[in-house]
């Protein structure tokens, strides 16, 4: 026939998408709900704890991961949804996300620490000591 082939047709195979995977989807959001409302909680507690300017900025800071933290759990819950709702085969993990909030949250907690450390250095004259019971002095 003059070298003309017709494209190889797909096959596709009809997915079952039981109940189950819906729940498994909410209960996944709400863990990571849970999470973020964690560290929201923790963060006003430290907000309105003290006057003291870094005891507020690193609750301050802690907002920042829970906000990212229910963004990455909306993002993930609708392409996940989506992806049930038609049907669609996908791969449900997502390689990089969860590495990056992970990163996102270790250098806010290591910056804050750091500040934390510095300013009780410089507060005390280069002693330690009001770091050191830095939980419990009011």
């Amino acid at each position: 026939m003059l070298g003309f082939a017709a494209p190889p047709a797909d096959i596709v195979f009809p997915v079952r998408v039981e109940p189950r995977a819906y729940f498994a989807n909410e209960r996944t959001l709400l863990n990571w709900f849970d999470l973020a409302a964690t560290l929201t909680i923790v963060g006003a507690a430290l907000q309105s704890g003290r006057n003291s300017f870094t005891v507020q900025s690193v609750g301050l800071a802690l907002s920042c991961p829970a906000a990212a933290f229910v963004l990455y759990a909306l993002r993930m819950y609708a392409l996940r949804f989506n992806s049930l709702e038609y049907k669609r085969p996908q791969n449900f993990e997502d390689q990089g996300g969860t590495l990056l909030l992970a990163l996102l949250l270790t250098v806010m907690i290591v910056t804050q620490s750091s500040v934390a450390i510095l300013a009780a250095k410089g507060s005390e004259g280069g002693s330690m000591r009001a770091f050191a019971a830095w939980p419990i002095v009011a």
